[in-house]
Parts: C-alpha cells; structure tokens; sequence
C-alpha cells in the first residue's frame, strides 16, 4: 500500500522547521509531514544555565571540523541540535539579528526582497518582547525575547564599556548596533523558548501535522527534476513519504547540502567521484561555508560573586533554587552584556561582537568546567572572509559530513581576530574591575606583543557554532537558492535554513534563520495558494 500524501514535507525539526511546520499548518487544509532525525529534548534543555550539559549528549551531532592547519592542526568542536527544536534547543539563547547593512547586502548581491526593510516585518512577526516596544519590535508573536536583570558584573562590565570609550547601546537590535549593552535571550519565566516550545507545541495537536521523530531523511525523492517525497528511515526501519505540493530542506548548513548531494543535486565532478549520478549539476552545493570564529580572554575574579560551574556545592545550590522558584544562576544563560566595537573610524559596520560571560570558561570546549570563580570576555568575528566547504564523506547517508572551514585563510580574519583580542584585554582591565580582578589565565600577562596574541588565537580561537553558507541564495552560477529559496535546476524544493545565507550576518545566527522561515513561510502560502488538497 503507498504512504500517504501530504502538501508538504519538511526535513529537519530545528529552528526554520519549526517555524514552517507551525505556521503552515495554520491552514487546516493543509497537510504537512515534519521528519526529525532525533526525539523529544529532555527537561534539563529547557534550564538556561545547564547548555553546557547538552554538548555531546544524544540532543548534539557532536560534529568535528577537519584539522584546520592554520589553528595548530586542532578539530574543532562544531554542536548542531539533534531534537525537536534543532540548535535552538542547545544554543546559548543570545537574540540578536545582524546588522541592517547584512541584510542591504544580501538584497544587492541578487537576493531581491531580502533587504532589511523588508525582513524587519518578519523579526517583528515572531518576537514577543517583554520590554521593548518600538517599530523594531514585535510584542506579539510566538518567540518571547526577554531582558536580564542587572547584576555587579554586569555593570562592572558595562562601566568598563563605557570607561574605555564605547557609547552605550540598550537594543543591539534597534536604530544602531555599535556599542556596549544589555543582551537580549529567548528565555520565558526562566525557561528556554526554543522553537519547539515558541512555535510547534501549540501547533502539535492540529490533526492536519504529522511530527515523525528519530526519523532520519536519507534522499529526496525525484520524477525526473521534481522532487516527489523523501527516503527515511524511521526507528530502523525505512520508510518512504510523499509531497504533493514541496519539500522544505531545513538540516541546516551542514546537513542540507549533505542531503542535497545525495540527491544527486551538487557539483557533478564531486558527485561522480562518490558514485553519484548528478540530476542537476549545482556546483555551489556545499560551497561558501562560514563561520564566526571566537576567541576568549579569560580572567579569575577575587570574589565569589560570579558561577563557578565546576563546584559540585554550587551547582546542587543553584539547581534547589531554581527548582523552587526558577531563579538564580541556572535562570540564566551567563551572557547578558556585549558589545560591537568597529576596528576604524567610519566603518559601515562593526568587524567585531565582543560577549560578556560572568562565569570562567574553559579553555577549550572539550575541557571540564573550571570551579574557580572567573569571568570571560569573548570575541568574535563579524564578516570572516574566510571561506571553507561541506562535503561527502561518501554516498553513505550515515556517514558524517566533511567540515572544512579554512580559519584564518584570509589574513585579514587573524588581524580582527587579534584586535579582538585587545578590546577584550581593555575591558578586563578598565578600573570597573579592579577591585576583583584576579590571575588572568588566557592569554596571560606575558603575552602582549602581536606574535604572541597570534600564536594564542591560533592555539584556542574556536567556531561560535554559527555554520551558514553552503547553499547560498543568489542569481549567479554559484548560487543554490533564488530569492524564493527554491532550489536552481529542480523543481518543488526549497532550502530554508541558515545554508541559505549569502554571507553572514554580523550576529548570533538564530533569529535570522526564524526570519528566513517566517518570510519563507509566507512565500509558500503565496504561490501554492489553491494547489493545496
């Protein structure tokens, strides 16, 4: 007997797949099929402080990077949300959008209608803020987005800002984006929002969506170039589903353009050297990988009044409190102030996003948690012109993808990445913090000069988790996706995830890939209007 039709399949549970499932089926005539290679996140994911707990666990990927030969020949630890919920379930909940140039950009490289005019309707549609509310807000929507309260380090921090000259900025998501500020999260009476909770829990018991769990897509079913369906295997066993209207990509940018290729969709050299045939030769598959890379300057403070996470004391104390009342240490997710700093005068756009986390991070993010009470100042870089691939490992749709980010393959990258570096050490070292700064143990007193500071970004920056890119939007021979996110060459695909980013944008990369599946979302609706059965 053949599987049931649906209007639609999407491919992937996290942030965009979310979204679409939610609002698309807000028709009740609309039947959509939403496949997720993982189950259900566990309780301890809605506890802002314990993300770190989820690395690794069975709600992660638990990706590695190839070695990359510019940082010492170190694989780098890449998360990516394996739940309902995707990476939003394991993300450190910042909620920031880019800057408005990001968006202008993407519009002038031959992304039509994403300029930031444009998307700014789509932030505002999803968002519902506790505190601000102005055109750049929504007050509405499904996602809540909340302020912190104020604590001393934070204001150490935000005095230090403004003690070495930064202006200070209340809504990196407002009129401007340069300065030292609150930050805003995606937390709900001391939860997690992620986007399961924001927009598929109040859709699940629509009877018109089909939430399929632990079950992992393996190939996009074609009739000729139209797409039709997709292979999966569902608890072991495989399964086949079909889409009368599309299927929505939304693995994400390394799993998407790995789904693609095995589709037979990519670069068809690349495809016949894997025993692919190519249905449609898209050489961009895979390509324009970027990342933003971080690097931390990391401090002991001399009294207790930060979170040492690797105290068993402290962290059964903080667990009883937030389990009375969800508040304390773990209501939190320990960044709640940063800054944008330009690294010139005149610059269209900061180069660089600085975190403020009031706890000591290690110093690589495989390492335990540090118990000594410390804080740890972050930077990363904005618009890295470093460029790096997915690919196959081989026609095995288990097997992992291959990551390769090329970081610091542009000089330019270990220049800002060492001025980060800097901004941060200003920081530490304003007045703000001197009655409690203790040992600096990254990168340490002795290492000033610029040689030094390469050599301890090139031993420890690290990705911020951020991948985006590899199936670019744009309307030259490069590019996967057109403005409508339909895949070039096929029909009835789209890819709807941050892989769709022409470049990316100078920010946390969650509320962007939310945006993209809302506008997306409204697109679909628009041209299968009436198609729908």
């Amino acid at each position: 007997m053949p599987s049931p039709a649906f209007d639609y399949i999407i491919i992937g549970a996290g942030s965009a797949g979310c979204v679409l499932a939610g609002r698309l089926s807000e028709d009740p005539d609309c039947r959509v099929l939403l496949l997720e290679a993982g189950g259900a996140p566990g309780a301890d994911c809605r506890i802002p402080g314990l993300y770190g707990r989820l690395q690794d666990s069975p709600c992660d990927w638990g990706d590695r990077t190839l070695p990359q030969r510019r940082l010492n020949g170190r694989r780098l630890y890449l998360p990516q949300g394996r739940a309902l919920g995707g990476s939003s379930m394991l993300n450190y909940m910042i909620y920031i959008r880019g800057h408005r140039g990001d968006y202008d950009e993407w519009a002038a490289s031959g992304a039509a209608g994403w300029s930031y005019e444009e998307v700014l309707p789509y932030f505002c549609k999803s968002e519902r803020n506790d505190r601000l509310h102005d055109r750049y807000h929504g007050a509405d929507g499904p996602l809540t987005v909340s302020s912190h309260r104020r604590n001393p380090l934070v204001e150490r921090y935000l005095a230090a800002g403004c003690e070495i000259g930064l202006p200070f900025n209340n809504d990196f998501n407002g009129e401007t984006q340069e300065g030292c500020g609150p930050l805003q999260a995606t937390l709900t009476d001391g939860l997690r929002c992620s986007a399961a909770d924001a927009f598929l829990t109040p859709a699940r018991e629509r009877p018109n969506l089909s939430i399929r769990t632990h079950a992992r897509a393996t190939r996009i079913l074609f009739d000729d170039r139209r797409a039709i369906g997709v292979d999966y295997i569902h608890l072991g066993a495989a399964q086949k589903a079909y889409a009368d209207a599309e299927v929505l990509l939304c693995a994400g940018a390394l799993r998407s353009p790995q789904l693609l290729m095995l589709s037979g969709v990519g670069a068809k050299e690349a495809l016949a050297a894997k025993d692919l045939e190519a249905r449609c030769d898209l050489p961009g598959v895979g390509r324009n990988l970027q990342d933003h890379l971080h690097t931390r300057v990391r401090s002991a403070i001399t009294q207790p009044i930060a979170f040492a996470a690797g105290s068993d004391a402290e962290q059964q104390a903080a667990r009883a409190q937030y389990e009375a009342d969800r508040s304390g240490p773990l209501a939190s997710n320990f960044l709640e102030a940063g800054a944008f700093v330009s690294l010139a005068p005149g610059e269209a756009r900061p180069a660089l996003q600085l975190f403020f986390l009031s706890q000591l991070a290690p110093d690589y993010p495989e390492a335990g948690p540090p118990e000594r009470h410390g804080i740890t100042l972050t930077a990363y870089i904005n618009r890295p012109l470093s460029r790096g691939a997915v690919t196959l490992a081989s026609a095995d749709p288990l097997d992992r993808p291959v990551i390769e980010f090329n970081a610091l393959d542009a000089p330019d990258d270990l220049h800002c990445a060492i001025e980060g570096v800097r901004w941060n050490l200003r920081l530490l070292y304003a007045s703000a913090f001197d009655d409690i700064r203790g040992e600096e143990i990254a990168p340490g007193v002795a290492h000033r000069s610029d040689a030094e500071l390469e050599s301890f970004v090139r031993r420890t920056a690290s990705t911020t988790w951020h991948p985006c890119g590899t199936c670019r939007m744009g309307d030259d021979d490069m590019a996967v996706v057109d403005a409508t996110l339909r895949v070039r060459g096929v029909e009835r695909l789209r890819v709807i995830d941050a892989s769709i980013m022409p470049r990316i944008v100078g920010g946390n990369t969650n509320a962007p890939v939310i945006m993209i599946a809302e506008k997306a979302a409204d697109m679909i609706r628009g041209s299968n209007a009436g198609a729908a059965s």
